[in-house]
């Protein structure tokens, strides 16, 4: 009995501890798939902030007016965002750095803005993705994607990119012409009767 009631013990404790250590476990697996989302996020708007930019191009002066927007809204000089367009490749890439730097500084307060950036570059140039990046630095990538969405949209005005009130004008599908009327049924011929009912 005394043997039973120890196994019992064991397999409980054995159990428990099981347990407490698997609750951990799902934490950081929801920050990952997080961070995927994020991750996946940014490159969508970082294309697009591309592409916006591509567009702005071709009109005069589009493309410092671009750089002077991005500029303002993370209150940098323009020449900031132009060195990291030159040494990211992109504006969408210029305005993650710029979002994760902006946080980054947030957690430490001793950092300037250059150095924040210049230690974001070279984990990007080690080849490491966003997600990785906001995961060392400790930085929640839900608010870089937000930082992002924002300087997207501040952008659009400056590409002449319409607005929702434009799109939703085109989008409206002109009217159908009415149909024709049917033509009224003609009435059945009474059946004749049937001799012998």
């Amino acid at each position: 009995m005394r043997r039973e009631t120890m196994s019992r013990w064991f397999v409980g404790g054995l159990l428990m501890a099981g347990v407490a250590l698997a609750l951990p476990m799902s934490a950081p697996a929801d920050d990952v798939k997080d961070n995927q989302k994020h991750e996946r996020q940014l490159q969508a708007d970082a294309r697009q902030l591309d592409a916006d930019a591509t567009r702005a191009s071709n009109t005069p002066d589009g493309q410092r007016r671009v750089t002077e927007r991005i500029a303002k809204e993370f209150k940098v000089q323009p020449s900031v965002v132009t060195d990291l367009h030159s040494r990211m490749g992109g504006y969408g890439q210029a305005t993650i750095a710029l979002a994760l730097s902006q946080e980054l500084m947030k957690q430490d307060k001793t950092l300037s803005q250059q150095a924040a950036l210049d230690h974001i570059v070279a984990l990007r140039q080690e080849g490491k993705g966003w997600g990785v990046i906001a995961h060392e630095l400790g930085v929640k990538l839900g608010h870089v994607v937000s930082d992002v969405k924002r300087a997207e949209k501040a952008t659009d005005r400056v590409t002449g990119k319409p607005d929702k009130a434009d799109k939703v004008a085109k989008a409206e599908k002109p009217e159908k012409p009415e149909k024709p009327e049917k033509p009224e049924k003609m009435e059945k011929p009474a059946k004749p009767e049937k001799p012998g009912r």
